[in-house]
């Protein structure tokens, strides 16, 4: 009891503790869980890769842990360079340091200047932990003082001066975090371990609010319901952590590989088949309008319609549910086995006519 109230080398004074207690023990059993990755994954997340699609993995483990599970799903490699918190610390200081030696009176109206964090090339790799992450993001928790303290009225001035300091702090803190989500997208994988459940929910929105990107979180215990719920899809994984994730989900598996055919087939079949929809639809729209203004010239303008009622609703209905429900049902450009080798995703803007063509 003393060892763990002491002010000074608590910790030396605890390891003798410990020392002197942990003697002469007999181990009676031992009881673990095994906790390793699925099949496919290493394979999944290849093609995720390949297909240009980032892939950034939230964890609750330890630094090494995390670092152990990033070699076994191959987002990392022997030549990938690792950054860690004190390194990205370090630059993110650094770009604010240039960026407010820039400003000036005419900052605003000059454009802003997008200086990459590497140089090119090499492959990097960004491993973060919680504890950095709250330091990065100036997300630090502030202890309440217990401490009565009378409130007396403020002056004007100290109100304003006390608004403009709150303003301040504020635009710093959101540059910072778009810094750390620039620096980030420049690394092949981010690696976020030691992170909480509302720190996995407050980067999946970091994503969403400065890079206007798709996300889709995947998980599988209740620490992840935060983060599935802020994505924009969430896919929840039926394992042995629990129900929690998959009854907060858009979409469940049982099998984290079955987010191939998700992702790389069906994503990409919905794409096409929503492009196409959108051109018929625009042509038989303007078919069947065109005609009533072609004929207004020949009726003098009384508004006589060109169809019997009987033609008009078989034409909404053969021409706009029809073709549309085989389309949306058997239209398929590629097949299931092409998709899946190709690793094709729609992550880059393309027009609908370059998409389809492709």
């Amino acid at each position: 009891m003393a060892a763990s109230v002491a002010s000074t080398n608590r910790d030396e004074a605890l390891d003798k503790v410990y020392e002197e207690i942990e003697k002469d023990l007999i181990l009676l059993g031992a009881t673990a869980i095994e906790d390793k990755l699925q099949d496919g994954v290493p394979e999944t997340v290849s093609k995720f890769s390949k297909a240009d699609i980032k892939i950034w993995v939230l964890t609750g483990d330890k630094k090494e842990t995390a670092e152990n599970i990033g070699f076994a799903c191959k987002l990392l490699t022997e030549d990938t360079t690792i950054c860690y918190g004190e390194d990205i610390n370090s630059l993110l200081h650094a770009r604010m340091e240039n960026q407010r030696n820039r400003g000036g009176v005419y900052a605003k109206f000059a454009p802003p200047v997008q200086e990459p964090f590497f140089p090119p090339g090499g492959n990097r790799a960004l491993i973060i932990t919680g504890a950095w992450l709250n330091e990065i993001l100036l997300e630090k928790k502030t202890k309440r003082s217990k401490i009565l303290k009378l409130k007396f009225p403020r002056t004007e001035e100290e109100r304003r001066m006390r608004t403009q300091s709150k303003r301040r702090l504020e635009a710093k803190k959101e540059q910072r975090q778009k810094n750390f989500v620039d620096l980030a997208c420049e690394c092949s994988a981010v690696i976020c371990c030691r992170v909480t459940p509302k720190q996995k929910a407050m980067v999946v929105d970091l994503v969403k609010r400065y890079k206007k990107a798709i996300t889709l979180a995947i998980g599988d215990g209740a620490n992840d319901v935060n983060m599935i719920k802020t994505a924009h899809t969430g896919v929840g994984i039926s394992g042995q952590e629990g129900m929690q994730a998959v009854m907060s989900r858009d979409y469940s598996f049982a099998q984290f590989r079955y987010l191939q055919r998700l992702l790389l087939v069906h994503v990409w079949w919905c794409y096409i088949r929503m492009c196409k929809f959108l051109r018929y639809f625009f042509y038989k729209n303007f078919a069947f309008t065109l005609v009533h203004f072609w004929y207004s010239f020949f009726n003098g303008y009384s508004a006589q319609t060109a169809y019997e009622d009987w033609f008009i609703t078989l034409y909404n209905v053969l021409y706009s549910s029809l073709p549309m429900l085989l389309m949306g049902l058997l239209d398929q450009d590629r097949g299931y086995a092409d998709l899946i080798s190709s690793g094709r995703s729609i992550r880059k803007k393309r027009s609908p006519l370059d998409a389809i063509r492709g």
